[in-house]
């Protein structure tokens, strides 16, 4: 059987076949990297059982295409932990200005593991330094370093660091002294990895302390 003829029958079992025969397809699209099954697997992805869900999703991982985003950007919200780690693999793997976008306003949602997942992301992307995209997750990013939950904290002074935020030393500084240990540690090895006068200085402070 030719490339095109398994695809194209493993495209049909995506769409007519029985759950078998669906995570059989699953694996030669994800296989073969076949974009065109993008719009099945986004439909399929809501109603899917748990396990299911999961595969979709690391499916999804070898298939970025933006077509996915908005499913992949609600299924931050599920309830299971397992999918939400793979979906936000899912959307680092895309990278692209819709997903930035998405998880920006994403830092502000209501659910603190979608504040996390967000934050954690952002700090994973590729995001052009200096271009208004990255000022923008850095100010989104800096606001976090407010949030009532640690782990947002923790995960925005983590992605600050990894984005180069210079601008920021002074709100990466003032996360020294957090009332959580992870978020210190996170601003500490922030800081040291900006590498700014600035940075360096606050690093040297709070190794005194």
């Amino acid at each position: 059987m030719t490339s095109q003829n398994r695809l194209q029958e493993a495209m049909m079992m995506l769409e007519l076949g029985d759950i078998d025969d669906r995570l059989n397809a699953l694996t030669i699209i994800t296989e073969e990297k076949h974009l065109p099954a993008v719009p099945l697997l986004v439909r399929w992805l809501p109603n899917a059982d748990p396990g299911t869900r999961y595969l979709i999703v690391k499916a999804l991982t070898q298939l970025p295409h933006d077509d996915a985003v908005p499913v992949l950007l609600e299924a931050l919200r599920w309830d299971d932990m397992w999918t939400r780690s793979a979906v936000t693999a899912a959307l680092i793997a895309n990278g692209s200005l819709l997903v930035i976008q998405g998880l920006s306003e994403a830092l502000r949602d209501e659910k603190s593991v979608v504040r996390r997942a967000a934050a954690k992301a952002l700090g994973k992307i590729n995001i052009q330094p200096e271009s208004e995209v990255h000022m923008t997750v850095i100010r989104g990013l800096s606001a976090a370093l407010l949030d009532i939950d640690d782990g947002v904290r923790r995960f925005s002074a983590e992605a600050l660091g990894r984005l180069d935020a210079k601008s920021k030393v002074p709100e990466l500084s003032d996360a020294l002294n957090d009332k959580d240990a992870q978020v210190r540690i996170a601003a500490f090895r922030a800081l040291a990895s900006i590498d700014t006068p600035e940075a360096r200085h606050a690093v040297r402070q709070w190794s005194k302390s």
